[in-house]
């Protein structure tokens, strides 16, 4: 169900180790690790990385349910193997001494989303989930969030076999004035087609996993305005030197437009290259483990990484309304 941002995460990743091999520096073989996002699966596919002494780290899982769920079953596996830059948001595995978060986590977000709205007075903010299977991965991690902020929480999760336009349209008129959207951009499209269809004033707000691209592609409803996170600078206007680095390479290599999730990727790839290369050519399982968990600052070409208390290398957020007449604004 996040199809798109792992197609733009991974491109970034691939852009940087390309990067790594035509400047000639030893880049380890990646190998693509497909799943359906079932327990099973996930399940399946650590058992063969446990038996492929071959596979020394997980780099760049996507998305949120399928890092989470590597992460738990990582650990009941007792698979002793890094988990570098997952796309990973929900910030309730950050203390696992085997995971690499690199970005802003989901409270960080949230934190920089309500300092902005704070002269409006937020006092209750509705969650909506797509899906009970959404809610039941997300959930523990925002009351835990929602606790620390100390903030009114209601949740709104759309009901099997219901259509999101539809659970839109009837949202009850006591609703948040301030709804945080849970999913990603297909879902949230048809979110804001019910909530335009109602005619009701809400504030949508959605973080790093909805794709501004993708989502304008998908005729979302007019006059409601949305609010989107990024946790990267604007990869088509920023003057960092690993951001104009990046769109070099891009154009050069994949012809594709910049975009937020790509950029991510980018920096998480050239991130793991540098510490794979300090570990060396045919290094193991165990010795990529301890070169991560030596969390060394870094500075990418202007970007900087420095691992925090909570274990995560950067806390950077910024924000981008799309207000009612459809243009961004920030």
């Amino acid at each position: 169900d996040q199809q798109q941002l792992s197609r733009d995460y991974s491109t970034g990743i691939r852009l940087a180790f390309a990067e790594m091999k035509k400047a000639g520096l030893p880049a380890p073989q990646l190998s693509t690790v497909e799943t359906d996002g079932s327990a099973a699966t996930v399940r399946s596919a650590l058992q063969a990385i446990q038996g492929d002494a071959s596979q020394v780290g997980l780099l760049g899982a996507v998305g949120e349910g399928l890092a989470l769920a590597s992460v738990a079953e990582s650990a009941q596996m007792k698979l002793d193997i890094a988990h570098v830059a997952p796309w990973l948001a929900d910030p309730q595995m950050d203390d696992n001494p085997r995971l690499f978060a690199l970005f802003a986590s989901r409270e960080e977000q949230i934190r920089y989303v309500l300092k902005t709205l704070s002269v409006v007075g937020v006092h209750e903010l509705g969650l909506v989930y797509p899906s009970q299977q959404h809610a039941d991965a997300l959930q523990a991690g925002m009351t835990a969030i929602a606790g620390r902020l100390q903030l009114k929480t209601r949740n709104l999760v759309v009901p099997k076999g219901k259509d999101i336009s539809t659970f839109a349209a009837q949202l009850p008129a006591n609703a948040p004035m301030f709804l945080m959207f849970m999913g990603g951009a297909i879902e949230l499209a048809l979110f804001t087609q019910g909530l335009g269809q109602r005619g009701t004033q809400r504030y949508l707000m959605c973080l790093s996993d909805v794709d501004t691209n993708t989502f304008l592609q998908l005729n979302p409803g007019k006059s409601v305005p949305v609010i989107f996170t990024d946790v990267v600078p604007n990869p088509h206007t920023s003057k960092l030197p690993v951001v104009r680095s990046y769109r070099t390479a891009l154009q050069r290599l994949f012809d594709e437009a910049p975009t937020p999730v790509s950029l991510a990727g980018y920096l998480a790839g050239r991130y793991a290259a540098t510490v794979l290369s300090a570990a060396g050519t045919g290094a193991s399982r165990a010795k990529v483990l301890a070169e991560f968990q030596r969390r060394r600052p870094l500075e990418l070409d202007g970007w900087h990484l420095a691992f925090d208390a909570h274990g995560r290398a950067s806390s950077f957020v910024s924000q981008t309304m799309l207000n009612t007449r459809g243009n961004f604004v920030g």
